[in-house]
């Protein structure tokens, strides 16, 4: 009995391209895996990811200031709210 059961067996001597596909196709997704963790695929447009600048830090403290302040109205809100309901 033949070594792959007896059925066919490998046609044409193509055996070793279906593993050819395989090495292609992992090294292939490997590659773009390494590649996006390194941080150098930008957006699908083809530029890299924003360079981080100096005022970047500033921008975000000033973002973390517009919350709270936002957040202290909402806060201030509901309060307002609740002495209304209970006031009823």
């Amino acid at each position: 009995m033949p070594f792959w059961g007896g059925y066919g067996g490998p046609s044409l001597g193509l055996g070793w391209l279906l593993p050819l596909v395989g090495l292609l196709f992992m090294a292939v997704v490997a590659f773009f895996c390494f590649r996006m963790m390194a941080g150098m695929a930008g957006p699908r447009c083809g530029g890299r990811r924003r360079d981080h600048t100096t005022q970047q830090p500033d921008d975000l403290r000033r973002e973390v200031e517009e919350l709270r302040d936002e957040v202290r109205r909402l806060r201030e809100g509901i309060e307002g709210v609740t002495a209304w309901m209970q006031r009823e």
